[in-house]
């Protein structure tokens, strides 16, 4: 028995909840919805009403934002040491960079994907290259990017770069390539991309 349950589309943002949750390394259940459909868009209206993956039912509590996901399980399960403690050195950091993703990466490139400038003054993330060079900054001579180990906040980069990178959005270049390469060979991501391969059918 397990009391996570994760909603999710296969080759969606989702993806950052599975992958956590293969790290996690506790029982889960998956449910298939799919978010390109209008009818079982309309039916999932029910769980989540903004009809977007990945969600996460605690018990009966929804849980949705990939980050939010990331960082309430990271909390749960201290002992797989996926977050600094609330009081370690490195937390600050840590939910910098957690949240980094979804509110500064992905908007940045959303606009090169548009072929659109949103005005700097405006825009909470500034400009796709300050973005990059803050980035490259962080990583300069790094494996991780809070202190010397994995956390959840290397999930979300880690595997948003990839996105891009797949998408030809972000160059194959230093120090971003070799970041996620070695994000990718972690036996929890193969898991994740297994149970992708599996629902795709």
């Amino acid at each position: 028995m397990t009391d996570l349950t994760l909603y999710h589309c296969p080759k969606t943002r989702g993806f950052h909840a599975l992958w956590m949750l293969e790290e996690i390394g506790e029982p889960f259940e998956v449910r298939i919805v799919n978010i390109r459909d209008d009818i079982q868009s309309e039916a999932y209206g029910a769980v989540n009403p903004m009809r977007k993956v990945p969600a996460l039912d605690v018990g009966g509590e929804l849980i949705t934002e990939s980050p939010a996901i990331c960082a309430w399980l990271a909390d749960r399960y201290p002992e797989k040491g996926l977050a600094p403690a609330i009081d370690a050195t490195g937390r600050g950091s840590y939910l910098r960079w957690l949240f980094f993703a979804g509110s500064v990466i992905e908007p940045a490139f959303i606009d090169k994907a548009m072929s659109r400038e949103t005005p700097r003054q405006m825009a909470g993330w500034g400009d796709l290259a300050s973005v990059k060079a803050t980035l490259a900054d962080a990583l300069d001579g790094r494996d991780f990017l809070v202190g010397d180990k994995f956390t959840a906040a290397d999930l979300m980069i880690g595997s948003t770069l990839n996105f891009m990178m797949n998408f030809n959005l972000l160059e194959r270049v230093e120090p971003f390539a070799g970041y996620v390469g070695q994000l990718v060979e972690r036996p929890a991501y193969k898991r994740a991309m297994a149970r992708e391969a599996a629902f795709a059918g």
